[in-house]
């Protein structure tokens, strides 16, 4: 099981049954994501991470207000600091963390914007979700690098989620699931952490577990959990 933050709320997601493991795996690590526009709330929210104990830390994207400005970035690394000392910090690309200077793969230290890593027994892939998985590059990547892990676990982290319970940005959601959960589930994907939506939103579909956690930092959005399925968590 692991411990996710998102929207405040924390709780423990079961694993169970994914790809062949019949057993929930152990896994410590905290995803969460959307840290801009109060910094305030992203410094609490990192404080609160750092006291978990979690050694990995994955992030859904739109890190600061200010992409392209060097201020805001030094402000975002003395508010993850302790966490970027404790282990591995992967973040996914938001639609807020483009800019020409392109401080953000700088600062996380990427030379592209989509990679993976192996940790343990998991297979993570940091994603880039901005064009809606149009990149056939990026895609034919996947389909080529996750085919041929033999981790026993592979899990997904992009920004804009395939399955939201916002009544106003549902078709969102809409434009991107086409491109990407039918290849998670082909590819038997245990999980993909997202972002974008901000609240905390957890459904499995078709095997593969989805967690949209976004409340690191950024306004709270409205949600209708009566727009999710049987068995959906969520709050806001």
């Amino acid at each position: 099981m692991s411990e996710v933050l998102g929207g405040g709320l924390a709780v423990l997601l079961l694993l169970a049954g994914c790809g062949e493991q019949k057993k929930a795996v152990s896994v410590d690590f905290v995803a969460y994501g959307d840290c801009r526009h109060h910094p305030k709330t992203h410094r609490k929210v990192a404080a609160a991470i750092s006291a978990s104990g979690a050694k990995l830390f994955l992030v859904t994207g739109d890190l600061t207000d200010a992409p392209d400005e060097e201020d805001s970035w030094a402000e975002f690394r003395d508010i993850v600091k302790d966490l970027r000392a404790k282990g591995p910090y992967f973040c996914s690309f938001g639609d807020h963390d483009s800019g020409p200077k392109d401080l953000f793969m700088k600062e996380l230290g990427m030379t592209k914007p989509y990679f993976d890593r192996v940790e343990g027994d998991y297979h993570l892939f940091i994603l880039d979700s901005r064009d809606k998985f149009r990149d056939q590059a990026q895609v034919d990547w996947l389909k080529k690098t996750a085919a041929a892990s033999t981790s026993k676990h592979k899990f997904a982290v992009f920004h804009h989620p395939p399955f939201m319970i916002d009544p106003d940005r549902g078709k969102e959601a809409d434009a991107i699931r086409p491109n990407i959960h039918g290849l998670l589930v082909e590819l038997k994907f245990c999980a993909a952490f997202c972002g974008h939506q901000h609240a905390f939103y957890s459904t499995k579909r078709d095997g593969v577990r989805y967690v949209v956690t976004a409340g690191g930092g950024a306004p709270l959005w409205k949600i209708d959990p009566s727009l999710g399925g049987p068995g959906d968590l969520s709050r806001r």
